[in-house]
């Protein structure tokens, strides 16, 4: 099992990163080929639809991860069929019914909000498709497989977005045209979700699909609530950075948080899988290994996102510069936000072990009390600091979301993955931080500078390691990665 979570882990992590640098490249093609003020405007309507996906999935996407495997395991094959499809048709359904009301009610947020916003009700096109799609992908992990979340997501519907949008953007030179292509997108990452699970049978017609709905809705619903507070959570700034500062502060921001969230890549490749194996061992009573692999992982998720973290925080400004945003604010928005999502990787799937260990109910709760704290905090800070007083408030949630999440795990399941062993990793990063000083000072072109520092001081990270010694659970993870 351990090398099967890394071996799945590992082509999670290598097409998120072509999946996530794909997405990362769509912000940076908008800002030069319309400005940050149209990437303002983009990441606002973003946002809304991505807010209403999380709305139409129902906590579905979790119920996938929590009885699918149960159901493979079990070789019921008409429980499997059933249950895919009510996951699937219930999202479209009520996305549908929240992408019609606002086209049938005229809805536009920018009378809502009270600012020029009207693109962003076109956006809510795609709410039934990106949460049927995200459910989809949930599913197809069940299987414990991560391919196809690489094919649907990372390849597919993030090469035909960043295509259509560059259309949009440097040849059509109009915002709607970007919009329309971007949920586009999503028609198609939908209909490969359709294809890769007819194609394993998860949805089949052989035997008469049967579901019980009740069960699943009885795990899923009270997710909701916690999915989409979490969602607000994460993404408050943006929203009311839209209501008080112009499309182009906005537009900043968001190519600084889109830098910081990339150092989210490989716990977002452990989140992949985790699931599906914690809601496996758990119900074969094996606890010692889940938590073997909890402080193993938790441990090289806390290395390299650390690492990554110093790389940003060191090349800010070149990295900025790739947007064209050079504002000083800027680049302490993307220090704030790297410290933030550090905190949040360095406690590793604790949000999933919580959840499918039957503490789904605490992940509820430490949501909704961060999230209000996080309402009022970017409320008087972004009104004191602009877009720094954004980044200084989704930092400060972020970490103590993630005190409450250790804490917990730690009190209810006995466990907790940090250990004096750490030390290895943290000479190697002292060892490594005067190679990216250095790198950042060479008399090269921005691109040049940020490739340079990245290249030589990773490998110089993982030999430091290698001579320090690695552990017996570190040559478990390396050997399938």
């Amino acid at each position: 099992m351990r090398k099967s979570l890394t071996g799945l882990a590992s082509v999670a992590f290598v097409g998120g990163l072509f999946g996530r640098g794909l997405r990362y490249a769509l912000n940076i093609v908008i800002a030069n080929g319309l400005g940050t003020g149209a990437l303002g405007y983009f990441a606002f309507g973003m946002v809304v639809m991505k807010a209403g996906g999380v709305l139409a999935r129902l906590g579905l996407d979790n119920a996938a991860q929590k009885f699918v495997p149960k159901y493979v395991t079990d070789g019921d094959d008409s429980a499997l069929s059933g249950t895919a499809l009510f996951c699937l048709a219930l999202p479209f359904l009520v996305g549908g019914v929240l992408a019609g009301g606002v086209f049938l009610l005229d809805y536009r947020f920018d009378h809502l909000f009270g600012v020029a916003l009207e693109p962003t009700s076109l956006f809510t096109l795609g709410i039934p498709f990106f949460g049927t799609m995200m459910v989809g992908i949930a599913l197809t992990k069940g299987l414990k497989e991560t391919k196809y979340q690489v094919y649907i997501r990372d390849i597919g519907q993030s090469v035909v977005a960043i295509l259509l949008v560059g259309f949009g953007a440097y040849v059509v030179h109009d915002l709607t045209a970007v919009i329309y292509g971007y949920v586009f997108s999503f028609v198609v990452g939908t209909a490969l979700v359709l294809y890769f699970l007819v194609d394993e049978d998860v949805i089949s017609f052989a035997t008469r699909p049967s579901v019980d709905g009740k069960r699943v809705l009885g795990f899923a619903l009270p997710l909701t609530l916690a999915a989409v507070i979490q969602y607000l959570l994460t993404w408050t700034d943006i929203l009311m950075l839209g209501v008080f500062l112009p499309p182009s502060d906005v537009g900043a921001y968001q190519a600084a948080y889109q830098t910081s969230v990339l150092l989210l890549v490989v716990l977002q490749a452990v989140n992949s899988i985790f699931p599906s194996m914690i809601s496996d061992l758990y119900e074969r009573d094996r606890w010692e290994h889940l938590q073997q692999i909890f402080e193993s992982i938790t441990k090289w998720i806390t290395y390299i996102t650390v690492l990554g973290c110093l790389f940003v925080a060191i090349y800010a400004k070149e990295i900025l510069g790739l947007f064209g945003v050079s504002s000083h604010e800027a680049q302490m928005a993307l220090i704030v936000l790297c410290i933030g999502q550090t905190a949040a990787a360095s406690t590793g799937p604790s949000g999933y072990l919580l959840i499918m260990t039957n503490h789904e109910r605490l992940q509820l709760y430490n949501t909704t009390v961060v999230a209000l704290l996080n309402f009022v905090l970017n409320y008087f800070l972004i009104n004191q600091f602009g877009i720094v007083g954004a980044a200084l408030a989704t930092t400060t949630s972020f970490v103590l979301l993630n005190i409450l999440r250790i804490s917990e795990i730690y009190h209810f399941l006995g466990v907790q993955p940090y250990s004096l062993k750490y030390w290895k990793g943290a000479v190697a990063l002292v060892c490594t931080v005067p190679i990216l000083v250095f790198g950042s000072r060479l008399p090269v072109l921005e691109l040049g500078r940020i490739f340079t520092g990245g290249i030589i001081a990773l490998p110089v990270f993982f030999a430091v390691i290698w001579l320090l010694g690695f552990e017996e659970g570190d040559l478990v993870v390396f050997d399938k990665i």
